[in-house]
């Protein structure tokens, strides 16, 4: 179905935290065919900031979610309020009839995630899981050269993504709510394996190891802020990734991709521009990118102009929720072998093979 021209879907976003307010910000000023009609948040810190920024754009607030919904003429949410509210909130909303793209994870619970997913399927409204680093035009390329089968059939994929050292209290408690390390953070690497060696590779088994270096608190939770995961799939691919949570020289993402034909590297070398700089010891000093928000800004308008273009034309949502699911089952995996060092093995249908395994253990 073409996309509905001189048409602007109307959008709310509920949660304006560090996500929402990027949410608002780019709905506002850089997706052109959307409007941003209504903000919601119950924290005074919110409303304040949504003073300055969204209501001299005549952006209405309120505190509640349900009183959002009943917003007149409003076609579709952005959620970006705490974990906990994700899925209650999207099933709300499709209930009204009213599009979802959901940050991730829509939930930290495999059991309720699939009983969100098996509830959209009933509504005409769509849902997507918001996972950015598809939208990023690097990543876009780099998947458009495995489709023209530049390197042969991808085998292998090596993800990292080094986030840099906060050792403030917000922080250490963002990490005690989040789920562990695989099902905050290396779920990305987890869903960019999906994107590049194909949706429909299923889980033969996971193993993980870790490390708490910097947060050791997180020893006794069973997390770390290192942690190796490898994944290996039915159809013989295999993915590995990394991630520490003590990166002192800024943000860095890199991806590499081995097939039978060559190798892929992407952002091996992060940097946010082309400057380099030699000091008067003959030392070039490049620079790094600030966190993982300057790397993926223009990634995150990518996504936002892409489910909006997806909801108006009618069409798939650009990512599958068959793959969030997936990338879901097999970040909780992984985080069950970081606590128990033991392998974890699936069937053929990507389906856990372990006895007595409490789907919602996270």
């Amino acid at each position: 179905m073409p996309l509905q021209m001189n048409r602007r879907l109307k959008v709310g976003v509920v949660g304006l935290g560090r996500m929402g307010r990027r949410h608002a910000h780019n709905i506002l000023h850089s997706v052109p065919n959307a409007s941003l009609i209504r903000a919601c948040s119950p924290a005074p810190a919110d409303l304040e900031w949504a003073k300055e920024a969204l209501q001299p754009y005549d952006v209405k607030m309120v505190t509640s979610f349900g009183e959002m919904l009943e917003t007149s003429g409003l076609e579709a949410v952005i959620i970006a309020s705490s974990t906990f509210l994700h899925a209650s909130q999207s099933k709300a909303a499709l209930e009204k009839g009213i599009h979802v793209l959901c940050e991730k994870p829509l939930s930290k619970s495999i059991e309720e995630m699939e009983e969100v997913l098996a509830f959209a399927q009933t509504k005409k409204a769509s849902l997507m899981v918001a996972f950015v680093r598809r939208f990023d035009d690097n990543y876009r390329e780099a998947r458009a050269q495995l489709d023209r089968q530049e390197i042969g059939r991808p085998v292998v994929i090596r993800s990292q993504h080094c986030e840099k050292l906060d050792t403030s209290e917000p922080y250490k408690q963002y990490l005690a709510d989040s789920g562990g390390i695989f099902v905050d953070s290396i779920i990305h690497d987890i869903d960019l394996a999906l994107f590049f060696l194909g949706e429909e590779s299923k889980p033969k088994s996971v193993s993980a190891v870790g490390a708490a270096a910097c947060h050791t608190q997180l020893t006794a939770m069973g997390d770390a802020d290192n942690a190796v995961g490898i994944c290996e799939f039915w159809d013989g691919k295999i993915a590995f990734f990394y991630n520490p949570r003590m990166t002192n020289y800024g943000y860095d993402n890199a991806t590499e991709i081995f097939g039978t034909g060559g190798r892929l590297a992407i952002n091996l070398n992060p940097r946010p521009n082309a400057i380099e700089m030699t000091d008067e010891g003959g030392y070039v000093k490049i620079p790094s990118h600030s966190g993982w928000y300057q790397r993926y800004a223009a990634a995150f308008v990518n996504e936002a102009q892409a489910w909006v273009d997806a909801v108006l034309a009618g069409g798939e949502m650009p990512v599958p929720l068959k793959s969030s699911l997936a990338a879901l089952k097999i970040a909780a995996a992984l985080q069950e072998s970081l606590r128990s060092g033991e392998r974890i093995k699936f069937d053929q249908s990507g389906e856990r093979i372990v006895e007595k395994w409490n789907k919602a253990s996270l």
